[in-house]
């Protein structure tokens, strides 16, 4: 028993290193899941932001349709619209890939467009739990 203290500084030591152990295991996982839920909600915000695009489009359509625009006219912004969504869908989806960094490149489970509306479809349920609580 002379080296009572001993013991109870093991045990300290142990039992601290224990601690924070588990708490950066547990602020490890929060902050993946912190990730992953932004990169769902970030992908929700660009598509609204596509889908108020085309409504955009709709109406300057309408407008030059009633000012009896050309067909080429017409065909000239159509082909500029979808250019430029298509820039804007790739170059989003590329910075949210590169803003990861190679770290966190494994937490990204999408590449481009399609696989990215795929991940946004698998949490699809979250996004309409998220919108009611809004």
């Amino acid at each position: 028993m002379q080296h009572a203290w001993l013991f109870y500084l093991l045990f300290f030591l142990f039992g601290y290193l224990t601690c924070r152990t588990f708490y950066f295991l547990n602020a490890t996982r929060k902050s993946l899941q912190l990730l992953q839920v932004s990169q769902v909600i970030g992908l929700y915000i660009i598509v609204r932001a596509i889908e108020s695009y085309h409504y955009a489009r709709d109406f300057r359509l309408a407008i030059m349709k009633e000012n009896d625009d050309s067909a080429h006219n017409i065909n000239a912004f159509q082909l500029q619209f979808e250019e430029e969504t298509s820039f804007f869908k790739s170059r989003t989806i590329s910075q949210i890939v590169e803003c990861h960094g190679d770290f966190f490149k494994e937490t990204v489970e999408f590449d481009d467009w399609k696989s990215a509306m795929a991940h946004l479809e698998k949490n699809k349920d979250f996004i309409l739990n998220f919108i009611k609580r809004s």
